[in-house]
């Protein structure tokens, strides 16, 4: 939905002509687009770039871009670093929309270290889940994969 642009964020409501705000609730300084909700607000920004300390992942700014990160030639060669990156993607948008949908509807805000926490977490218990059901166990390990792209001390 993400990458369609479908997902229902303040600016198409507005644009359906509903009766809503239209800034940004994780800012509270733009106008909420799927550009600036998963890209360009500076709550969302300091947890893409909780990632981006690797030279592998770069912060991205846009859908396309987050395409381009996926397709990177230096991740040819390294076996499931392709499905690592798109897991840490994908739980990065959902923790980013939730936390949204939490602010609005239950008026209850977490900083940016929680949601950072809540996306790590998740991650980690996503690829531990892979590498015990897997038969053989992918190799190299997914969940080592995902901790050699984390800064030191995180």
């Amino acid at each position: 939905m993400v990458a369609l642009a479908r997902l229902p964020t303040r600016d198409r409501l507005a644009s359906w002509g509903m009766n809503v705000p239209t800034q940004c609730v994780l800012c509270l300084f733009g106008t909420e687009s799927h550009s600036h909700l998963f890209f360009q607000c500076p709550f969302v920004a300091a947890i893409w770039a909780k990632f981006s300390a690797s030279p592998v992942l770069l912060a991205p700014v846009s859908i396309q871009a987050l395409a381009g990160v996926i397709a990177h030639p230096q991740l040819a060669g390294v076996a499931g670093m392709d499905a690592v990156l798109k897991l840490i993607l994908q739980v990065i948008v959902y923790c980013i929309w939730q936390e949204r949908n939490v602010r609005i509807f239950q008026q209850v805000s977490t900083s940016v270290a929680e949601v950072f926490s809540r996306v790590d977490r998740l991650i980690k218990d996503r690829l531990l889940a892979i590498s015990r059901h897997a038969q053989p166990p992918p190799s190299p390990s997914l969940l080592l994969l995902y901790l050699s792209l984390l800064p030191a001390g995180l």
